[in-house]
C-alpha cells in the first residue's frame, strides 16, 4: 500500500477521561483552532492574558484511558476490528476531497508505562506505520509533543475522519466512551459542533 497523504487536522483530536462535562466540551472547544490559528488570535486580543508556556503546555496534556473501564475495551475493540477499512478509505489514490481530519490514536510505552495518544498526519510504511504526536504526553516521557513515532497495528486504539459533505465524524470510538457517562446536551453538542455521532 502507498504512502498516504499527510493531512493536516483541525479540530484537533483529544483524548478524554475527565468526568465532568464541562471538561469534555472544553477540551473539545480549546482545540478547535489549529496551533497558528490560536496564535493570530491570540494576537488580535491584547487585553488576553497571554498564557505562560506551562499552561499551554497544560492545555495540550493527554487526558488519560482508562483501559480496563469495559466501554473503553469495547471501543478499542471496534476500532480494531475496522482499522483495515479505515486505511483503505483514508489511503485512497487520488486523495478523497471529501475525507479530511484524519488521525489515529496508539498506545505508547516507555517501560512498564503506557500513554494512550492521538497521531496526525500518519503515513503508511513498508512494515508499520508513522505519525505525530498531537498532544503532550504526561506519563510516556520520553516522548514529546510533534514527535514524529512509528507503531504497528496491534498500538492502534482508535481512528478518526471527517466527511465534508455529511459533516460527520467517524471513528473516534473511545472519545464515545468516555463521554457514555456525560450528559445527553453535552452529547449533542459534540454531534452539533464536530458531527460525532456516538449512536451509530
Amino acid at each position: 500500500m502507498g504512502r498516504l497523504p499527510a493531512i493536516a487536522v483541525s479540530p484537533y483530536p483529544t483524548p478524554m477521561t475527565r468526568p465532568a462535562s464541562l471538561v469534555l466540551f472544553s477540551l473539545f472547544a480549546a482545540l478547535s483552532l489549529s496551533p497558528a490559528m490560536a496564535n493570530d488570535q491570540a494576537a488580535s486580543q491584547p487585553s488576553i492574558k497571554k498564557e505562560t508556556k506551562k499552561e499551554a503546555a497544560k492545555k495540550d496534556e493527554v487526558v488519560e484511558l482508562n483501559p480496563d473501564d469495559p466501554a473503553v475495551k469495547a471501543a478499542v475493540k471496534k476500532a480494531q476490528a475496522t482499522f483495515d477499512d479505515f486505511i483503505k478509505t483514508v489511503s485512497l489514490q487520488p486523495p478523497n476531497p471529501n475525507i479530511g481530519n484524519i488521525a489515529v490514536r496508539v498506545a505508547l510505552r516507555e517501560g512498564k508505562k503506557v500513554e494512550y495518544v492521538w497521531l496526525t498526519p500518519f503515513t503508511i510504511l513498508k512494515n508499520g506505520y508513522k505519525g505525530r504526536i498531537n498532544a503532550v504526553p504526561t506519563i510516556v516521557k520520553r516522548y514529546q509533543f510533534t514527535q514524529q513515532v512509528t507503531f504497528k497495528r496491534e498500538d492502534v486504539v482508535d481512528w478518526m475522519y471527517t466527511e465534508a459533505d455529511t459533516k460527520v465524524m467517524r471513528g473516534n470510538f473511545t472519545t464515545c466512551a468516555q463521554l457514555a457517562t456525560a450528559p445527553e446536551s453535552d452529547v449533542k453538542e459534540m454531534k452539533r459542533l464536530y458531527g460525532l455521532d456516538c449512536s451509530r
